[in-house]
């Protein structure tokens, strides 16, 4: 928090006087990662994993049987594989696999930075190496790349997106407005994104993209999320064909990791769900 008062008050003065600068700076902080320790709820399912590692360096944590079909999932900002532990018991007696990856620059996974793009690039790339793979579980950023990466050739039999954003764009307007970017840096701080990502925040549209999706989807959001507003799981269901959305209330951003009733109905789809029928 006092990291976020002082890039308020440089982004006041510099956004100003040097634009330019205010952007670069506000961008190297949001792409830092901080680690955050385990819970004490989360020890059981560090003990009972099984470290693995991807060829481009990626690290995983890993539960069932290797020749069971894989559950592949993707934490959020400055998560931890180990935030989806209510989920592996209810996978593994479904005679499920589960691969939970850590995200570029977080855990065991190489880099100091990390950003959208690198998540979604992370879920394609360990899709490669699964060959049996299922299904995918996205919560918060970690949902985001699982709607982008759909549109760049993820293909799985089903989808459960919990707290996910609908898009970059707006992900980063809500950062802009606080670290206070004024108007001329936050121009130059989307093209600064855009540069050191090779795609434009706008491109990362899920509202747009999903129409033209074929994979069933559960989308699960709280109506009182604070860091990623309700209103983005609603577009995003109302925007993918066929979408279950399911609605929550009173567990924020995190608790929906850990409420019995999202647990269950998110298991049961990625096992059950019926694949939509294509029209040619």
């Amino acid at each position: 928090m006092n990291l976020l008062n002082s890039l308020r008050r440089f982004n006041a003065v510099t956004g100003r006087l040097a634009p330019g600068v205010s952007a670069r700076v506000s961008r190297r902080v949001l792409m830092r990662p901080r680690a955050h320790a385990p819970k004490a709820w989360e020890a059981d399912a560090l003990a009972r994993a099984e470290r693995v590692g991807f060829r481009f360096g990626l690290s995983a944590l890993r539960w069932g049987e290797r020749d069971a079909p894989v559950v592949l999932m993707l934490h959020g900002w400055e998560g931890r594989p180990t935030q989806f532990a209510h989920f592996i018991d209810p996978l593994l007696q479904a005679g499920r696999q589960v691969v939970a990856l850590d995200a570029p620059g977080h855990g065991e996974s190489p880099g100091n930075e990390s950003n959208a793009i690198l998540f979604t690039h992370a879920l394609l790339e360990a899709a490669v190496e699964i060959p049996n793979l299922e299904a995918v579980v996205g919560h918060s950023m970690g949902a985001g790349a699982i709607g982008y990466a759909l549109s760049l050739g993820l293909s799985p039999q089903r989808a459960v997106l919990l707290g996910g954003p609908s898009s970059l764009r707006s992900v980063l307007e809500q950062y802009a407005d606080g670290v206070n970017l004024q108007p001329r840096a936050r121009t130059r701080f989307f093209d600064v994104i855009a540069r050191h990502t090779g795609v434009h925040p706008d491109e990362v549209d899920i509202r747009r993209l999903a129409r033209d999706y074929q994979v069933p989807a559960l989308i699960v959001h709280d109506r009182n999320d604070v860091l990623v507003p309700f209103e983005h799981g609603e577009r995003m269901a109302a925007a993918w064909p066929g979408a279950e959305f399911l609605a929550t209330e009173g567990l924020g951003h995190w608790r929906i990791l850990t409420d019995p009733r999202v647990v269950g109905r998110a298991s049961d789809f990625l096992v059950n769900a019926e694949p939509l029928r294509r029209v040619a």
